[in-house]
This record gives structure tokens, sequence and C-alpha cells, in this order.
């Protein structure tokens, strides 16, 4: 459980071409976006559960995966403050998680569509919270109804259907947004070349590189063998009844 073995795993997949990297928000900074990126990248993985299980068995419960989108956060997000928020609403089940997500082998895809709405209401309370820290780092008032809304993602113009009259969530509207864009094609890699004067182009989409794909899912697995000892090292665990 180490960086350096995680770039082992990694490696064989990156390209060969080192004089340039990938990125996405950045917004034209390559020293910005590793956090933003990491979202993103669960986002596509909770996304893929649903379409792996669409098509393939065995199926793949949801907790499994929510448990190994845990560990890794716990050993390499190196964002100390981050990972203990993160891993403070994991274990104590925030957005009903400990119930949302299961061990159980369902066929429904209901069930398998929890996954990735619960990592969504996770990442909007996250930006919630840091919308007040920032606000309250300035000497702000706290954010009003509005302002908080529009820390939430998607927002009524960009997913009008998303939104009920009362302003809660469409639950089913909104698992079909997050298909659409981080599985059917947005948002978009953009190739930064090395020189600074060289014109940047956009690529191809990040889950349509087999091969990086690939290599989380290798990582997913390693990370089940290597968590059996820890589930069982003394962290509380609600399980489903």
């Amino acid at each position: 459980q180490s960086q350096s073995n995680l770039s082992k795993l990694i490696r064989p997949y990156a390209s060969p071409d080192n004089s340039q990297t990938w990125r996405t928000c950045t917004n034209g900074d390559n020293k910005m976006g590793y956090t933003c990126g990491l979202w993103q990248l669960f986002h596509i993985m909770t996304i893929g559960v649903v379409e792996y299980n669409r098509h393939n068995t065995p199926i793949i419960p949801t907790r499994q995966v929510s448990e190994i989108l845990r560990n890794y956060v716990e050993h390499f997000f190196q964002c100390e403050v981050c990972r203990l928020n993160f891993l403070d609403m994991y274990d104590n089940c925030a957005f009903d998680g400990c119930h949302r997500l299961s061990d159980k082998l369902s066929s429904n895809e209901h069930d398998w569509r929890e996954l990735p709405i619960w990592l969504w209401m996770t990442h909007n309370d996250v930006n919630t919270r840091l919308l007040g820290e920032r606000m309250s780092q300035n000497n702000q008032p706290k954010p009003n109804q509005w302002e908080s809304q529009q820390a939430r993602w998607p927002s009524l113009y960009t997913c009008p259907n998303c939104w009920r009259e009362d302003k809660s969530w469409e639950e089913d509207e909104i698992f079909d947004h997050l298909h659409s864009m981080y599985w059917s094609g947005n948002p978009s890699y953009i190739k930064i070349p090395s020189e600074e004067n060289e014109p940047r182009k956009p690529v191809r989409s990040i889950w349509k590189v087999g091969g990086f794909l690939f290599c989380i899912i290798s990582l997913a697995a390693w990370f089940v063998r290597l968590s059996k000892a820890h589930h069982h090292s003394g962290r509380h665990k609600k399980v489903d009844h």
C-alpha cells in the first residue's frame, strides 16, 4: 500500500510519449486540477459499475466498490483534511450509505444506481462545505439558500429536470445526467504539450482509453485483496439487515 506500488501498477498503461501529459480540470494551469480530476475518475468508476453489471456476470456489489474507493482515499489521497472528512462521512454512513450500498449480488439496476447517486450526494456536500469555509475565511456571512444551491451540481440551468419544484432532486434524472456526463462522451481531456507555445488539441475522452480503464479495474481488484485484513482490523462498519 504505497505510491511506488501504485506507480508500478499504472506504468504499463501510461503513454509512451513522455513529452506530453494528459490533464483535465486544470483551466490551463498544469499545477491545478488534481482533486477535480480525482472526483471525475470516481464518478466514472461508479457509473462504470452500473454499465459493467448491465452486461456482465458475476455482479459487482456496490459496497465492494465503495470500500475500494474508501481505501484508495485513505492510503493515497495526500490532502489530509480532505481525506479525513471523506473517511468520516463514509464510516459514519453519511447519506444513508450503509443502507444504500450493499454486499448483496442484486440483479436490480436500481440497487446498482445507488452507488453513483451516493457518490454524487457526497461530492455535493463537499462542495457546499467548501463554499462555507471559503466565505468564512473571507469574513463573509454564511451562504444563503441560493448560494448553497449554486454550489451543488448540476445546476437548475444545466439540468432543469433534475430539480423538483421544492428544490429537492429527481434521482432518476440525476443518474441520467451523470451517465451522459461521465460515460457518453463528456468531459474530454485536453492534451497539454510540453512546450508552452505549442497548440493544444482536444483528444479522446478518458473512458475511451481502454488500457486506463483496465488499469483501474486492476487497481480495484488489488485493493480487494489488500483490504481483506483491513476489514477485520476493528473499524466499525454497519451492515445490511
